[in-house]
Formats: structure tokens, sequence, C-alpha cells
């Protein structure tokens, strides 16, 4: 995987590639202007971790990775949120070093090259790089055990094998999903040429075993933990998406907070951090009227949630399953890019004749189909659980698998760069113009330069600008606000970020009242289409002086007029 560091430091393709993805990660940081729902959970996790209460971040649902490495950092730049930013910027950038590197071990620099920069311009990819999300860290040790793999395949040593054991380990402890790596080189291991009567099983199921315990010294501390926790062997505590979509991910929390919630036995000075937030932990049970199995903190509900996935609510159509599939891949193929999906196909074709690269590509076809299979499952499962409508995956969930099927697009511009380049070079010849000399590599850049241009405009396009009303809002909360810690009744946990206060996950809309009522929030906060589906419940309340609008701003990003509105309950 080009592990030679004088032949790394010498080439200036890695420079190249480097400079440019982390600079445009670097303007997308900079252009990010509302943090994710899951940052609030992230930097709640890393606010943990940073001042020992390594029990609180662990009981976390979310793996611990990324919140580890935010909380070390945060040690050096003693602010949340930038900490995180810098992690995905800096772990976004290596991604598309390790891809540039991966690729020079399989075909040559020309073609490694141009798919690096077809990544480091990938949309999804830059944004993702950008935010306080796991998605950064994950695809980076994800990708590197894929590559390790490979060449552990290929090669054979024992080194390899134990590196990939310790990336797959590494992204696991980001994602669940991470652990699937080591079943597919494990798999694979065996299967490469297991045609032939002189393969040494004894030396491929020592390397299997190599991969396995090097995977688990690293994840190992975090399964027992579980164990310890749940009673059970779990790979994760991670609800599915039906469960995300009724109660609150978590909070961020400050020092002083994690004193009083976590660390009471403990006196700890105040220091420069992130908002305070807090989890309402009554969220939890607010919901067992319509989702009595959804409740968290038991044993009984990691056997219900590992049911959950395994069993699939049954009397599911085929016409169902069909539009499940049918939305998997069609959303596959939509953040691949449409524009990218065409040299996919060029490049799947073009592919198929360099048989010294053929295992290549029915390795990554494997990883592809491997998590696609497992999506789709997922799919199926919250199908009934999300009233019919299909939420999963997100884009998020799908880059793992896109990353690696970019080498196929690489290769579909750098075929259709040498079509251009022969076809030019034999006009030349027929009009008698042999003094007009273009390199085929100048074609090669020139053709990349369009598809790159093409990437731009979504690439470059700031992001959370929709969501800045929700900020506003939440800074006005702040400032009027005469209570330390304000309840606010939202679908949004980033509010409670911005405010200062803690959330209450939404839920039914037409029962935001009655529930802001019950939890006793000190505000509501509505979006546009929310305000509407309950305009006369809320018209009826303040004719009975029970709630009050206090605040409302235009989404800056809407071409419709859209507000976001912020009534206070008043008690």
């Amino acid at each position: 995987m080009g592990i030679n560091i004088t032949r790394f430091l010498k080439d200036r393709y890695v420079w190249i590639v480097l400079s440019v993805s982390l600079t445009v990660r670097i303007y997308m940081g900079i252009f990010t202007y509302v943090i994710q729902n899951d940052s609030v959970a992230f930097m709640q996790n890393a606010q943990y971790f940073a001042h020992g209460d390594f029990q609180s971040g662990l009981a976390h649902p979310y793996h611990p990775m990324y919140s580890l490495l935010m909380a070390g950092l945060y040690k050096i730049v003693p602010n949340m949120e930038l900490s995180g930013t810098i992690i995905s910027v800096f772990l976004g950038t290596l991604t598309v070093v390790v891809f540039y590197l991966i690729g020079r071990g399989v075909f040559n620099q020309k073609i490694s090259f141009i798919s690096s920069l077809i990544l480091a311009f990938h949309p999804y990819a830059v944004r993702l790089s950008a935010g306080i999300i796991s998605d950064s860290t994950y695809l980076f040790f994800f990708l590197a055990a894929t590559g390790f793999g490979f060449f552990a395949i290929t090669n054979g040593r024992r080194l390899l094998f134990a590196l990939t054991g310790v990336c797959s380990a590494l992204a696991y402890l980001t994602r669940p999903e991470g652990i699937g790596v080591i079943c597919i080189v494990a798999g694979w291991c065996l299967l490469k040429d297991c045609f032939k009567m002189r393969i040494v099983w004894k030396q491929r199921f020592v390397s299997i075993i190599v991969l396995v315990i090097s995977f688990l010294v690293f994840a190992s501390p975090y399964l027992v933990y579980m164990r310890s926790e749940t009673g059970v062997w779990i790979l994760t505590k991670k609800r599915n998406l039906s469960q995300n979509k009724t109660i609150i991910t978590s909070g961020d929390l400050s020092q002083d907070d994690l004193v009083r919630e976590n660390l009471s036995k403990r006196q700890v000075s105040g220091e420069n951090s992130t908002h305070h937030t807090v989890v309402n932990e009554a969220n939890e049970n607010r919901f067992s009227k319509k989702a009595e199995q959804h409740k968290s903190g038991t044993e009984g509900e990691e056997h219900m949630e590992a049911e959950f996935v395994r069993n699939p609510v049954p009397g599911i159509s085929l016409k169902t399953y069909l539009k499940s599939l049918l939305y998997v891949i069609t959303k596959y193929l939509d953040t691949y890019h449409p524009i990218l999906v065409i040299f996919l196909i060029f490049g799947v074709i073009k592919w198929a004749k360099i048989s010294t690269k053929h295992f290549f590509g029915f390795y990554i076809t494997t990883i592809i189909v491997f998590y696609l299979v497992i999506l789709y499952r997922l799919n199926i499962v919250n199908i009934e659980n999300l009233f019919g409508v299909n939420q999963y995956p997100s884009r998020r969930h799908l880059m793992p698998i896109i990353i690696p099927a970019v080498f196929f697009a690489g290769t579909g511009v750098y075929e259709l760069g040498n079509c251009i380049y022969e076809k030019f070079k034999r006009n030349s010849r027929k009009s008698g113009f042999r003094e007009i000399c273009v390199s085929e590599w100048t074609v090669q850049i020139l053709v990349l330069i369009i598809v790159v241009a093409a990437l731009l405009p979504k690439t470059l396009k700031p992001q959370g600008v929709d969501k800045i009303g929700v900020k506003k809002v939440g800074h006005w909360i702040k400032e009027n606000s005469d209570k330390p810690l304000p309840a606010i009744l939202s679908a949004s946990s980033r509010i409670a970020y911005y405010a200062n206060g803690k959330v209450i996950q939404m839920g039914d809309i037409n029962d935001a009242l009655s529930i802001a009522r019950e939890e006793q929030t000190d505000y509501i906060l509505l979006t546009n289409e929310e305000h509407q589906a309950i305009q006369k419940q809320l018209q009826q309340s303040i004719m009975k002086k029970e709630i009050m609008l206090v605040y409302e701003v235009q989404e800056e990003s809407s071409f419709n007029g859209d507000m976001i509105f912020l009534y206070k309950m008043l008690y």
C-alpha cells in the first residue's frame, strides 16, 4: 500500500492530493454555519472523556472513538466545536491520501491521482469532512482496513493482516459496521485461489487468527464493557432509526454540568468550553404509550433490539420489498453523483478488460454488495416502523461503499481521456498537422477539470444555511431566558446547544402542546410545516393565555417565506 516513506515523500501527486483535499475541506469547515443534531451527542461524550468520566462516555449508544479523539484535542484546543471540526477535516483529508495510496498500489499513479481528485471534490465526502460527526473518522479507518486487507490477501504478509485487524477495530470503535471488514477479508483469505492444489491452508488459517486477534486486542475492552453493562454479548447499543426518531440523541455538557450530573464528588473550576446543554432524561419514558417496546436502559431491550433486526416485520408484500430495493439502489446512485455514474459504467466496462486488476474489482464489489445487503435489510425492517416512509439508509450510511467505487469512475475518466487523445492524434495525422503535439496527460487533466467543474456547485455549497433560523432562535433564548437551563420542546436537538438549555424531543406534532404541558417546558420551537399542522390548537391556546408567540424568524434559504416560530409557555 505504498508504505515506503522515501517514495511517499518524493511523490508529487501525494502532495497535490493532500493540498487540494485539505483546502476544500477547510473551506467547507468555515462555511458550515450550523452543527448537526448528532454533533450534540458527540460533544457531550467528548466532554465526559475530557473530564475523566469514562463511565458516562462509554454508556452512550454512540461508539466512543470520535469523541475520544475530540477529547484529546480539546486538551490543546479548549473549544469542543472547533476540536470536532479539526478532527473531521484532518481525517477527511487523510482519507483521500489513503485512497490515493491504495490506488497507486493497484493501478498506476495517474489513474490513482485522477480517482483521488474526484474523491477530493466529491460533494458528500467533503460535507462529511466538515461536520462534527464521526463519519470522517470512520471512513479513514474503514478505508485503511479495506486497503490493508486487500494487500494482505494478495501478499500474504502477517503484518498486513494485523494492520487490517487494528484498523477494522478502530473503525468498529467509531461505528459498529466497521466489524464487517474482517468478515470480508477473512472470507477472501479462504476463498481466493481455493481451487488450486498448492494452497497452503495452514498459513491462511494462521493469517485469519492474526486478523481476529489484532481486532480483539483493540475492540475487546469495549465489547467487554457492553457485556458488563447489558449482561449479553452485543456489538452495539445504538438504536435503530425508528427508535432515534422518538428519543433524543443527547446534549453537550459543559464541565460544570458534568460535575452536577455525573461527577458530583469532585469540585472542578469552570473552563472555556462549549455551550451548556443537558439532556432531559425524562424524555426516555415519555413515549411509552406509543412505543413501549422502544424504552432504553434494560437488558431486555438489548434482546428486543437484536430480535428486531434479525426478524423483520412479517407480512411485508413483494411490492414493498421491490420498492425498498429500488429506494436503496436509487439512493446509492444519487449519492454517488449522476455525472460520476456515467463514468462508473464506462469504468466497469473498461475494468473488465484489465485482467491483472480483476481481483481488486471483485474485492471492492464484495464490500459494496455486502454493505448494500445490510442496508437494504435495515430499510425493510424500518419500513413498517417509519409509517411507510423510507428514510434508511441516509447518504452518510452509503458513503463508505461509495468511496471504494470511485476507483471505477476514475478509471472511466482516465479511459475517456485516452480515447479523446487517440482520436485527436489520428485526426492530426490525417490533416497533416503532425507538428501539433498535445500530450496524453494534458488531455487527461482537461477531462478531469471538466468532471470536477461539474461537481463543484454542489461541493462548495455552504452547509447549514437552511438551519440558521434555529441557531438564531437558540441565541435569542440564551439572551432572554430567565432560567439557567430552559427546557425547549423541539424536533431538533441542536437548539439546546445554541440556547444553553435542555431539549424535549417533539415526537407527534399533534401532541406538541400536551407534551409541553406534561414536561413543563419553557418554550416550543416550531418549523413552518409544524406550525401549520397545529395552527388551530395554537390559536386556542393563545386565547386561553396558555402560550404566547415571543420570537419568529424567516429561514434565510427559504424562497417561500418559511418561518420558524418560538412560543413561550405561560404557567
